[in-house]
């Protein structure tokens, strides 16, 4: 059989894997039915039906939970940002890098097969960076979602501020406040604010306790510093209006002082792209008077 044979086999199975990953499992019917005649059952309850679970689901769901614990601190605040179970996460990291060292098998075999093969430390080499590479990749993507959620909690957070200043101005309480003001907005950021005020008030605890757990959760050291300002107020008696007030325009301070950051960087790097456009032209223009050199010597 010719190579070309064998490379057509590859990227024939290569597609129908693909295809068949991205189109999902039909449910049962009974799945389906019991789904159905549930009735009166709470979110919970919904939440932890047993559904049959294949071996290779079991395999990867205990790789999940021995990898969870052992993800880092910075990578759990951020799957606590992103709302995302640790698990699940550890798996896609598993998953990819498993899936680039294929790749790179995958390729030494075709090549193989083609009769021109790479030399073995090459191609073991070049798997263990797959390897390396798939199972970072995850971190780093995350790491971004992140920092751009986190960048809006601040946003929101400064908005949050000033609605608090506002109603403790018409003569409300801190706490009435902080409730009324977190009413006021939607989007993830008001959500957590709303529950973290919503924890206080069913485990009998003060706003700023749970801000600082919260603030601590998600990595924002800026509600932490908020809530202390929140202490101050109600255990001594503080003044809390002028400190939210500062505190709001030293967020809008910062964040604009990150926007014209990144406006800058951004700038520098669209200058990139033209000096090798340039660079690329003199090699361009040169590379002929060059050749008539060489072979006139």
């Amino acid at each position: 059989m010719s190579p070309v044979l064998f490379i057509g086999v590859g990227v024939g199975l290569g597609l129908f894997l693909v295809i068949r990953g991205l189109t999902p499992a039909p449910v049962s019917l009974t799945v389906t039915m019991h789904r159905l005649e549930r009735v009166g059952q709470s979110v919970h309850e919904r939440r932890s039906v047993l559904q049959p679970v294949s071996r290779r689901g079991a395999l990867m769901g205990r790789i999940g939970e021995f990898l969870s614990g052992r993800l880092g601190r910075r990578v759990e605040s951020d799957l606590a940002v992103m709302e995302r179970p640790p698990e699940k996460f550890a798996v896609e990291k598993l998953t990819t890098a498993l899936a680039l060292g294929g790749i790179v098998i995958g390729l030494d075999l075709v090549l193989r097969l083609a009769g021109s093969p790479m030399a073995p430390g090459f191609t073991a080499v070049m798997a263990v960076c797959a390897l390396a590479a798939g199972f970072v990749t995850p971190d780093i993507a995350l790491r971004s979602q992140a920092t751009t959620r986190r960048t809006g909690f601040r946003h929101a957070l400064s908005s949050y501020l000033d609605l608090v200043n506002v109603l403790l101005a018409g003569g409300a309480g801190i706490e009435t406040s902080l409730v009324a003001a977190a009413q006021a907005g939607d989007g993830w950021a008001f959500t957590q604010i709303r529950h973290a005020l919503l924890r206080a008030r069913t485990m009998r605890q003060t706003p700023w306790e749970c801000f600082t757990e919260l603030g601590q959760a998600i990595g924002i050291v800026e509600l932490g510093e908020v809530a202390a300002s929140m202490k101050l107020a109600g255990e001594q008696g503080a003044r809390i209006k002028l400190s939210l007030a500062a505190k709001a325009a030293a967020l809008r301070a910062h964040q604009m002082a990150r926007i014209e950051a990144d406006a800058q960087s951004a700038t520098e790097r669209m200058g990139l792209p033209t000096v090798l456009m340039f660079i690329g032209f003199m090699v361009l223009l040169g590379y002929p008077a060059m050749q008539q050199i060489v072979h006139a010597l």
